[in-house]
């Protein structure tokens, strides 16, 4: 039987890849499945999958442990749904040896069905004969799902579903650019440190899932650019949903004259903490009523080995000459965030690296914060004006202008409220329900022209 259509778009290949290269192969392996599926369709009956929408990914439990960012995102994102009217429900993570439960938060059904690494795929596929969703919506991050294995076992399940005619979308939260893979990174975030088989695994991962996606969603138009240029995607099924961000609480009464500067996320090199702490030091004497709270703590389930704790340990070295003008709170509940954002004055985001649209950063501009960002997260938000090169002396420069000016931190508050009345979580369903009928639509089109 002949698969491979030469004359098909679907097989263009980026230019600079090898005829015959393994990545090749990927791609022309992956129509077949696009070739195979008008058979699949036409075997399923309407009346037999109801219509909804199921999010696999993993959620929060509702106790006060650390949690990937992916789970708040996608608590937000269903609760959102949920309101807009659309039916839909979760299947996420069973947390430690729990057996599969079923639970609902605010309204949305949550079935804790898979289990990470190698299991996740088989949990997904059993729970996939018994409650044919009519939009499947995978969120990706790569090891979320238990690391290589999980991330292997995910893909085989996409595989099989595409084969049974499912209609899938995937959001890709992590979408790196090749130049910002460096050794330095891989080490520091404690990843074998090949660069080059890095790059590797990460181009043939993005194919494999562009391939098996009917529809996918970004978060900003850098990404999705990435994914056209440097991955040799096609356009067209890639859609940009913005990032959520919360809806402001009423700020708090000020805590007496106290000042504060936050840093706020898991403590990973990549996002530049030590370099805000240098730079707190140069202005620290000059500012003796602001404090520098730097929020949130390692990520659970490492090994006393990983470079996370020596970056730890790297930044109370360079705050101990600063004394009680740092505070270290640890890891920060998602009860105490609101609070913890209505007493901070100015927020940092000194990230070396941009490979996702910041959790933080969308906390910062729901609470109408002002903020400053790095130079390599500015392409997130172009008009936004202030952002610092990533050097101590240009952030100690940029926080300056801010600690300096009742004035200007009032008017950035006002530029945030801008930006977050675009990025409302109510405006985001709006966005994710278009894309999914564009699904929709297309899948008919397609039908409509065999």
């Amino acid at each position: 039987m002949k698969l491979l259509r030469d004359s098909d778009p679907r097989l263009a290949v980026p230019q600079h890849l090898p005829r015959h290269s393994f990545l090749q192969v990927l791609r022309r392996s992956a129509v077949s499945i696009d070739d195979r599926l008008p058979r699949a369709r036409s075997a399923r009956r309407a009346d037999v999958f109801p219509a909804g929408v199921a999010l696999v990914t993993p959620y929060p439990t509702g106790e006060a442990v650390p949690v990937h960012g992916v789970a708040n995102y996608a608590q937000a994102l269903a609760r959102a749904l949920e309101v807009s009217g659309a039916s839909v429900e979760v299947w996420a993570n069973r947390p430690g040896g729990l057996v599969p439960a079923e639970a609902v938060d605010a309204g949305v059904r949550v079935f804790r069905v898979w289990r990470r690494g190698l299991w996740v795929g088989l949990d997904l596929w059993r729970i996939l004969q018994e409650r044919r969703p009519a939009i499947l919506h995978v969120q990706i991050e790569h090891f979320v799902y238990g690391g290589m294995p999980g991330f292997l076992s995910l893909l085989a399940f996409l595989l099989a579903s595409r084969f049974t005619g499912q209609k899938v979308i995937l959001t890709l939260h992590h979408v790196i650019g090749m130049k910002d893979l460096s050794g330095e990174l891989l080490r520091e975030s404690g990843l074998p440190r090949s660069v080059r088989l890095a790059g590797m695994l990460v181009r043939v991962s993005t194919v494999l899932l562009h391939r098996l996606a009917n529809e996918i969603i970004v978060h900003e138009n850098v990404f999705r650019h990435r994914l056209v240029e440097e991955g040799g995607l096609g356009p067209a099924r890639i859609h940009i949903v913005s990032h959520g961000v919360p809806r402001a609480e009423p700020l708090a009464a000020a805590n007496g004259a106290a000042k504060r500067v936050l840093c706020f996320g898991y403590l990973k090199w990549y996002k530049g903490i030590d370099i805000a702490l240098r730079a707190f030091r140069e202005v620290a004497r000059d500012f003796p009523q602001w404090r520098l709270v730097v929020a949130g703590g390692l990520p659970p389930g490492l090994e006393e080995s990983h470079p996370h704790r020596r970056f730890l340990a790297h930044l109370r070295e360079l705050a101990a000459p600063l004394g009680d003008q740092v505070e270290f709170t640890g890891y920060v509940a998602n009860a105490e965030l609101p609070l913890l954002f209505q007493q901070t004055d100015v927020v940092l985001f000194p990230y070396r690296v941009l490979f996702a649209f910041s959790g933080p950063l969308a906390l910062a501009i729901g609470a109408r914060r002002p903020f400053i960002v790095s130079e390599a997260l500015k392409s997130l938000l172009p008009t936004w004006p202030y952002w610092s090169r990533n050097t101590p002396e240009d952030w100690a420069r940029s926080m300056r202008i801010l600690m300096r000016s009742d004035e200007l931190r009032a008017r950035a508050e006002r530029q945030a409220d801008v930006l977050a009345s675009t990025r409302e979580w109510s405006e985001i369903a709006v966005q994710t329900l278009t894309v999914y009928r564009q699904a929709e639509s297309l899948e008919a089109a397609l039908n409509s022209s065999r």
